[in-house]
């Protein structure tokens, strides 16, 4: 019954336990670098279920391993990094998987449509947020903000702003690639070079974030009926 797209889903879910595991043991750093993993597996699962025929074990296949991947990790790496006695930093992260989850639940209900947006940020994009920003390093993060900005990814996420889908092979190759070369310099023992270069991915998110409040062009092709029609045979992927 698993298909191509749905190996890569799994991949997905494995680094989401993995950066789980990776916290937990003091691997701060690698557990970001997994959940950057995972979300390079997430659009990759999606455009593969696009280019051959998905079902819905793949439409479900991938929720349950977003919900993990990009709700429960993330959340649960701010309390291991930064939890300590203050309970509100146990109660934003929460939140925040809790309206991953509410997200993730309301896309998989929703009936499919041919439109090019989806309603609410996605949770991948908050995910890639918070991840992003942590691998700048203690020296830019600040638990205040990241508190604040964990609380906003929250509201966003349940909200009904209007974000992109992007479909634009050349975009997700360009995004996969700065994500790649994050991955990359930490693996290669660049942990400096790593955090200087993370301030692209970091801004990258910061646009697509920002893209429905200030009409920020993010790419043709989202009117592409070719692309509507893929991502409706893909058994509602994202």
């Amino acid at each position: 019954m698993l298909r191509l797209p749905d190996l890569v889903s799994l991949l997905n879910l494995v680094c989401g336990i993995s950066s789980i595991s990776a916290a937990h043991n003091g691997s701060f750093d690698l557990a970001l670098i997994l959940l950057l993993l995972a979300a390079i597996a997430d659009g990759a699962d999606g455009y593969i279920a696009r280019r051959f025929k998905g079902g819905e074990l793949g439409e479900n296949l991938d929720s349950l391993a977003d919900a993990v991947s990009f709700g429960v990790a993330p959340a649960l790496l701010i309390y291991i990094g930064f939890g300590g006695e203050d309970p509100i930093v146990a109660v934003l992260p929460t939140l925040y998987a809790v309206c991953g989850i509410l997200r993730l639940a309301r896309f998989n209900s929703s009936v499919p449509s041919q439109k090019n947006v989806f309603e609410g940020l996605p949770i991948t994009a908050g995910c890639v947020m918070l991840a992003t920003y942590l691998l700048l390093g203690k020296n830019f993060v600040r638990i205040d903000f990241l508190l604040g900005l964990t609380l906003a990814l929250s509201i966003l996420m349940v909200s009904t702003v209007s974000y992109p889908k992007i479909r634009n092979a050349k975009i997700l190759a360009f995004v996969a690639s700065v994500f790649g070369i994050t991955v990359l310099l930490y693996f290669v023992n660049m942990v400096e070079y790593m955090r200087i270069f993370s301030i692209v991915p970091f801004i990258l998110m910061l646009t697509y974030i920002f893209s429905p409040f200030f009409k920020i062009p993010l790419l043709s092709n989202f009117n592409s009926k070719e692309h509507q029609d893929k991502g409706l045979k893909a058994g509602g992927r994202k």
